[in-house]
């Protein structure tokens, strides 16, 4: 048995089906019904589920239900919750937000309650006094011109990562960050990987752009909940520690000074025998150094790429006298960043022509760029936006690209992406673009092989009716240039 036949028996049976009338409609042996309804063969394609439901005249909701429970029965739970969880990672990703800017300019400015001067350990005996505790240790610890804060926590203390996600520090502050992942695919209890459930928590303090630096290692994730672990979790500041159990419910303040170093040198010994998560690129026209390391390396890797954003990749098509023509000659080290950038974008060219290159992109991002001639997966400061014509130019080309079937222009239930998501895979090695609150381009390189391996897993096996057909995508194209055209003759 299998959850579809299950929930297919049970639609039969409440809804009194004749099941020799279904098997006529469907164009089948009822012996093949019977196998459906009994768990011993699964239908052949999306198109007779279909089929069925018309059939059993379900709602909308039971069609969508009877739907996925194919699809579950087809791949198997486990493989078919992580690609549900990319799904959810994906259609869910962070918007660039506006953060007010913080009230406070020095650290007197602060006013958070402190505990008396003479509790150097405080027993903090519920979630109540635990949540406030990390508020205002955390809070004063934003405040100082040189702020430091360490986390040994899992990324599922939900008060904690709001906090974090929204602290605007007075000046600097660094976070160090340990957690643990599993060795093996497990989901919470809502059936969310647990990788992409930590991650969907942890990205909006790289949204707050934030000095922010995780560090990981594998264990199983049960032990921190099964096992006899009294407080296993801390965090520490410059001037306070608080250690806490697994579920956050309880801990231990300390402002010891002897007992804080001694916290510290541990939490230092653990960070160095973990595996660094992420690294954050900076791409901006201040860094230079990073940007053009960033273009050298991404041209070196000859494997195969494949990605997803809210616009069509157009690196490929600036080259030559367009990219002159677009690019921004005013920028700091423009002679070093150009050789390089022109020198990835051929490689880009190049893949697409060995068929190593597939991109699914929205049509919404296609009139972004057909309105505007800007496209996000850049940063303004480093081009101009494109005329009219050469925006013409560029959608000829991402319509031959379709035509190949590299460009995919995707539907429901991805068709309406973040304006803020760049993911992108190549080999091994995978990059998550984004911009932060306060408008600065970065680029999370994904160090951790898991992630890149669920990533890569669902983008290779996206449903052919997740896009658009190759002449589908043409016409979308076809009209975008038309109205271009239209717009550039009557001007």
């Amino acid at each position: 048995m299998s959850v579809f036949s299950d929930m297919l028996k049970n639609f039969v049976h409440e809804k009194d089906i004749n099941v020799a009338a279904l098997a006529h409609y469907c164009e089948l042996e009822r012996s093949t019904v019977y196998k459906f309804i009994n768990g011993k063969r699964e239908p052949m394609s999306a198109e007779l589920v279909d089929r069925i439901a018309h059939f059993l005249k379900l709602t909308p909701s039971e069609i969508l239900h009877l739907q996925e429970a194919w699809k579950m029965a087809r791949m198997g739970e486990d493989v078919y919750y992580t690609r549900k969880s990319v799904e959810h990672f994906l259609c869910d990703f962070p918007s660039k937000s506006v953060i007010p800017a913080p009230v406070f300019s020095s650290v007197e400015d602060i006013v958070t309650p402190s505990f008396s001067s003479g509790s150097n350990c405080v027993l903090l005996n519920s979630r109540q006094a635990m949540d406030s505790a990390v508020h205002r240790i955390l809070l004063k610890e934003a405040g100082k011109a040189n702020g430091r804060i360490a986390l040994f926590v899992q990324p599922d203390f939900s008060f904690l990562f709001r906090l974090l996600s929204s602290i605007q520090p007075c000046e600097s502050l660094e976070i160090q960050h340990i957690f643990s992942l599993n060795h093996t695919s497990q989901f919470t209890d809502h059936h969310e990987l647990y990788q992409l459930y930590y991650l969907r928590n942890l990205f909006p303090i790289y949204m707050n752009d934030l000095d922010y630096h995780t560090y990981c290692f594998y264990d199983n994730e049960d032990f921190h909940y099964q096992n006899l672990t009294v407080f296993p979790y801390m965090i520490l500041t410059s001037e306070s520690a608080i250690t806490c159990s697994a579920d956050y419910q309880m801990g231990i303040f300390y402002q010891d000074t002897d007992i804080l170093q001694a916290l510290w040198e541990l939490f230092i010994s653990h960070r160095d025998r973990c595996l660094p998560l992420f690294k954050k690129i900076p791409i901006s026209e201040n860094s230079p150094s990073d940007v053009s390391q960033f273009l050298n390396t991404s041209q070196v890797n000859d494997d195969s790429m494949i990605g997803i954003q809210p616009e069509a990749c157009l690196t490929p098509f600036l080259q030559g006298d367009l990219l002159q023509a677009v690019f921004n000659h005013e920028l700091p080290h423009a002679d070093m960043i150009l050789p390089a950038a022109q020198a990835m974008f051929v490689k880009n060219a190049q893949k697409i022509a060995d068929g190593k290159f597939i991109i699914y992109f929205t049509e919404y991002g296609l009139v972004h760029f057909q309105q505007n001639g800007t496209f996000d997966e850049i940063p303004e400061a480093f081009y101009h936006p494109l005329t009219i014509p050469q925006r013409i130019d560029v959608l000829q080309k991402v319509s031959g690209c379709c035509r190949m079937g590299s460009y995919r222009i995707l539907k429901k239930p991805l068709n309406h992406l973040s304006q803020n998501l760049h993911l992108c895979l190549r080999g091994n090695d995978s990059f998550l673009t984004y911009q932060t609150n306060l408008g600065n381009t970065v680029c999370l390189a994904i160090y951790e092989p898991s992630l890149s391996q669920v990533f890569q897993d669902f983008l290779e096996h996206l449903d052919d009716n997740i896009y658009y057909t190759p002449d589908e995508a043409e016409k979308i194209i076809a009209s975008l240039i038309q109205q271009l055209e239209t717009c550039h003759f009557s001007s």
